[in-house]
């Protein structure tokens, strides 16, 4: 039996003819411990699915939270005698907040397929 070194280094070719080779005994076993352990991954990507989805806005709220409560410690003064600026003003920010957690999401969303079948691949 080869070592995990030597496996490592076999190229696909290899690895092809290898699997096509009939002399080599294939324990009774085999299929059933596979469709076990794809179960089980199938079962651990769903649940990184879910937590990822609940993670990055509770991230994003905790960032915001931090942000507001690091900005309010100081005494704030008035700066808009107008409320109706200062509700714009707010709402430009919140825009502005919003496009940057939305960039990010985009971001995240396109290499989670790319870290899932590098994930894959290692196992």
């Amino acid at each position: 039996m080869k070592g995990l070194e030597e496996i490592e280094k076999l190229t696909e070719l290899d690895l092809e003819r290898i699997a096509q080779d009939e002399s080599i005994e294939v324990p009774a076993t085999l299929k059933h411990d596979i469709s076990v352990k794809a179960r089980a991954l199938e079962m651990t990507s769903h649940k990184r699915k879910r937590i990822a989805m609940f993670s990055y806005p509770a991230a994003a709220v905790a960032v915001i939270a931090i942000g507001m409560s690091l900005t309010f410690h100081t005494t704030p003064k008035d700066t808009f005698d107008d409320p109706h600026m200062a509700y714009a003003q707010i709402e430009e920010v919140f825009e502005f907040i919003s496009e940057k957690i939305n960039a990010g999401m985009d971001i995240a969303c396109t290499v989670q397929p790319v870290i899932e079948k590098t994930i894959n691949v290692l196992k």
